[in-house]
Formats: structure tokens, sequence, C-alpha cells
């Protein structure tokens, strides 16, 4: 037992200061990001039980900063994100193929959404953006498969001063080199913890230099739900 204690319990930890700071970690991972409401209820949720997307927290923290009154959102997988844009955005539009899902997300989304549903087809699946304009969000974060087609597609569905979501783009690199190649977008990688599961991933979010979105507040970055201390600065 005493091996296995300093196994989990590294000895830089288990001075009064290491146990200090341990404590905070943990608090602020498990607590304040509501990484523990979301593994118990198994929903992406914030501490305060509202719905967050299923992307890395450090990406949330840069998206949560915006303004998206004014701006109409198509997503490439529905779900918690959905809700999550719903309660801020103009109008969304997200496309679904598991119709189970599809039928419970319904439900729950505001006025503002239409939920379309889809095939697995990559194609028919890819190709729903087809029916509209130009959006000021693209998220992509459906089926595989069709990611690539999905990258392809939200580049010419992307307004100008848009931004485009890519999740998990560390496993999805040639996605990623498409929204890079020839378009413009700076790649901005958001690396980090996630709702709900125990590993790390990263949320790349592609912008183009004029990029202008309205800051909720007159200054950016917006402290973390996970930042204590007072600002050391007025904006």
């Amino acid at each position: 037992m005493a091996n296995l204690r300093k196994y989990i319990i590294p000895r830089a930890f288990r001075s009064e200061g290491g146990i200090r700071q341990t404590y905070g970690i943990i608090r602020h991972m498990l607590y304040s990001y509501g990484w523990l409401k979301t593994m118990k209820e198994k929903k992406c949720l914030n501490a305060k039980g509202e719905p967050i997307p299923w992307f890395t927290y450090p990406a949330i923290d840069f998206l949560a900063q915006f303004d998206y009154s004014d701006k109409e959102v198509f997503e490439y997988g529905s779900g918690y994100s959905t809700l999550f844009w719903s309660k801020r955005a103009k109008n969304v539009v997200a496309v679904e193929s598991y119709k189970e899902w599809y039928e419970k997300i319904k439900q729950e989304v505001g006025s503002n959404v239409s939920m379309l549903l889809s095939s697995n087809d990559r194609h028919e699946y890819a190709e729903q953006i087809e029916k509209y304009g130009l959006f000021d969000i693209i998220v992509i974060d459906g089926i595989g498969e069709s990611r690539v087609l999905c990258a392809e597609l939200a580049k010419k569905h992307l307004r100008k001063g848009g931004m485009i979501i890519l999740d998990n783009s560390d496993l999805w690199i040639k996605s990623a080199g498409v929204l890079r190649k020839e378009s413009g977008l700076i790649q901005i990688d958001f690396t980090g913890f996630l709702p709900i599961i125990s590993n790390a991933s990263s949320t790349s979010i592609f912008i183009s230099r004029d990029f202008d979105f309205k800051h909720l507040l007159d200054h950016q970055p917006h402290k973390s739900v996970g930042q204590p201390a007072a600002q050391w600065e007025e904006a």
C-alpha cells in the first residue's frame, strides 16, 4: 500500500504546498469546469448545468467570449453544441445521421434551429450545406468518413470574417490540411481536456485575418472559470 501511495502521489505533491496545488488542480478541473457533472450525467454541461460543445475546454473558453446574436451557424453533427449555439446565435442548421439522436436533440432545441436528417452516405451528408448560402460559423464534427468533403464544402460556404471549427483535429489531420490549403485561413489549435472523457484532444478553429466577431465584454481574453485571481489591470 505504501508503494502504491508513492506511485499515485509523487513526493513533490506530498508537501503542504504540493497538496494545496494538487487540490487546486482537482477542484478547477472537476468542479469549476464541470467535468465531474459531465461524467455523472453523461452530458456536455458546464458547472452551471448549461449545455456546452464536446470540444476541448480551451476551445470552449475561446468561443464563450463572443457575441453571436447576429451570426448564422451550420453544424455537421448535432448535440449539446447545437443547444449551445441555439441559445447564442441568430439561427442554426444542424445535420445529423443518427435518427434516435436527431429526434432527441430536435425536441430540445429552440425555434431558431433547423435539424436535417441524413443517411451515412458521405456525399449526401456533406452536401446538405449546398442547400444553403453562406454561414458565419461552420462546425465539422460529424461522421468521420465525410470530414474531408465537409471541409472542402465548408470553405465555399464560409462568410467573410467567419470561422470554421474542426473537432478532434489531431486525429483528422487530412481534413485540417484541406481547411488550410489555399484558403487564407489561420489554424489555431486548442489542445486540452474535454467533457466526459479523461484524455486530451485538439479542437482547431480556422479564421481569416479579417475575423471581426464582437466581444461580449470590452476585452479579450475573458478569464477562464479556472482563474480565481482578480484582473491585474483594467481593459
